[in-house]
């Protein structure tokens, strides 16, 4: 009886994460062909000069955004010996890219859960400009880590050609189907040993403070641990058991937005070269901040964004 529901909640969690990322993995692969990148690229450029980098860095966040954070990191490696970057530099690219890496594909995830896919993208862009404009000014008002930037990582080329292509994301797609074995093997074991319940009762609190409910507690770990990504099939079938409200749906989602994949993220950016006073601290802190202001929106505005942001997914779920 164990294995055969594990079998039906993987299969639960697979399917509609699935239906997402294959069809994305080619819609964005076109929009690198065509030139797409490159061209938004080109009108972050101003924005990019106001959290003080340069307008190279354009094209690196650009493509991090739409694409991932491993072909962002390839681009900026090959572009690094013509710039002339300062740790601060590199902690605000990194810390932006950390907050909207796989944009397209983790706001589809949400718009599945039941929020706009158009809110969660403006959502994430402005609260990513808004934390690295704050890092810049308190970086260069203290002059702080303005020591010149030494690239301590390497990063193998993409291998060029369709076929490659094609390779390489059967084989992302594999590793994300055993994250998703593993993650609900794991919730399962936690269920049947009592843990789930036992992080419940000491989630609760803290959650409290962020307007969601105890039921949503699966939904925060998964998202802060893996990343929406990788556990966003976890968070969609967790909204469609219906158990959830709707308000810790929604405030859930606007959390791990900003703050998700805290392990494996974090230490690729620290490695990379960005500093924690950005990547952790400012990302964490910051993010969770806004989430506590969305929180008091949502308090005073549900009507709005039950009418404008939510769709029928979430608007059909209980309220709290």
């Amino acid at each position: 009886m164990f294995f055969k529901d594990l079998y039906i909640e993987i299969k639960e969690v697979a399917v509609p994460l699935f239906k997402i990322l294959i069809p994305f993995v080619f819609a964005i692969k076109f929009m690198e062909e065509v030139g797409v990148v490159t061209l938004l690229s080109k009108i972050l450029a101003p924005l990019v000069a106001v959290i003080g980098l340069p307008p190279e860095l354009g094209l690196v966040l650009m493509t991090g955004f739409i694409v991932n954070i491993y072909a962002a990191l390839i681009l900026f490696i090959n572009i690094i010996p013509g710039l002339d970057l300062s740790v601060a530099n590199v902690t605000i690219l990194t810390t932006a890219l950390l907050i909207c890496h796989n944009l397209l594909v983790e706001s589809a995830i949400s718009k599945s859960a039941g929020v706009s896919f158009i809110y969660v993208v403006f959502f994430r862009l402005i609260s990513a400009f808004i934390i690295c404009f704050i890092l810049n000014v308190v970086y260069s008002a203290f002059d702080i880590l303005n020591e010149p930037y030494q690239a301590i990582f390497t990063i193998e080329p993409m291998r060029v050609g369709f076929n490659y292509w094609l390779q390489d994301q059967a084989l992302n797609l594999i590793y994300i189907f055993m994250i998703v074995v593993v993650m609900v093997t794991i919730l399962k074991l936690f269920r049947v040993l009592g843990i789930e319940s036992l992080l419940k009762r000491i989630m609760i609190p803290v959650l409290k403070m962020f307007g969601i409910g105890k039921d949503a507690t699966n939904i925060i770990i998964v998202g802060m641990v893996i990343g929406l990504q990788f556990g966003g099939g976890i968070v969609i079938k967790e909204v469609k058991n219906g158990k959830i409200d709707k308000q810790s749906v929604f405030l859930s989602l606007c959390m791990l937005n900003l703050v998700h994949g805290v392990i494996e993220d974090t230490i690729l950016m620290l490695t990379v070269g960005g500093h924690y006073s950005g990547v952790v601290v400012a990302r964490i802190i910051l993010g969770l901040l806004i989430s506590l202001l969305m929180f008091n929106a949502y308090k005073k505005y549900h009507l709005f964004f039950e009418k404008y942001v939510f769709n029928k997914t979430l608007i059909d779920l209980p309220k709290i």
